[in-house]
This record gives structure tokens, sequence and C-alpha cells, in this order.
């Protein structure tokens, strides 16, 4: 008999808790509480993505205005197409024929900081180092390098 009454009791605490329960999902559903703010939306539906397309660019272009900074930038530029690579590079491959890996001359009106600039005019002076006359022959050579190396006693 003592069984029964353990059964009953549980249907009555079962009986009891069930309206919150309930209460508690109809607010859930209904947005009503205040944890709402913390659903999730769905990224996945074809819907989703056909009526808010994201933008190629987020930032807009900002240009360089800073004179001092141009003049610099210029002269970085001059000094890279005043090398027998870049002459070669313009011999040996015709604008139309030009990809992504081959070098492409940075644009000095674009905001770049002084650290990303330098990096962009790096790696452009060494992709034309691959059409130097002396980079096939001997690559230990490096024209970058005004300085020679002589012995000092």
């Amino acid at each position: 008999m003592a069984e029964a009454v353990d059964i009953n009791w549980a249907k009555e605490v079962e009986a009891d808790e069930a309206p919150s329960r309930r209460a508690t999902k109809e607010k859930l559903r209904d947005g009503s509480n205040n944890n709402s703010k913390r659903k999730r939306a769905k990224h996945n539906s074809k819907s989703d993505k056909d009526e808010h397309p994201r933008p190629a660019n987020k930032k807009p272009l900002e240009l360089e205005t800073d004179t001092a900074i141009l003049q610099r930038r210029q002269k970085q530029i001059d000094y890279g197409k005043n090398t027998v690579g870049y002459h070669n590079y313009l011999k040996d491959v015709p604008l139309t024929e030009r990809t992504k890996e081959h070098p492409k001359t940075p644009d000095k009106y674009a905001k770049y900081s002084r650290r990303s600039w330098d990096q962009l005019i790096k790696l452009w002076r060494k992709k034309l180092h691959k059409y130097d006359p002396n980079a096939e022959t001997d690559p230990s050579v490096d024209s970058d390098n005004d300085d020679t190396d002589s012995v000092r006693s």
C-alpha cells in the first residue's frame, strides 16, 4: 500500500509542476521572457541570404593626402622601376598576359600604415628579382644591397 501512496504523491507533484512548466515554455515561445534576446537567428536559410547580401568590401577606400608620404612612396616606386629586373619584366611579360602572381606596383594613393606600405614594397621588389639577369646565375647576389662587401683592415 505504501507503493501506491508514493505513486499518487509523484502524480500530484507532476500535476502541480505542469502548469508552471507550460507557462515557462509559452513565455519562451512568445519572447516575453528576459532571455529572449539570446535567441539565435538562423543564418543558413536561402531567403535570408537573398534579402541581405553582404558588401564585398566593408571599409570604403581611403586615400592618402599627405604630400610628404606621397613623395616618399613615389621615391620608393621610382627606385624599384629603375632596376634591370623591372625593365626585363616589362619586356618579358606583356600587360595582357599578367596574372596575380606577377609583380604589381603598389598603389601609392591608397591609405596604408607605414609598415604595411614597406611590406608591399618589399614583396614587390622581391618579385621583380625573378627578372634580374644575375638572379639566375648567382642567387646569393642581392641587388637591394648597395654596400660593397670589402675587407677592412
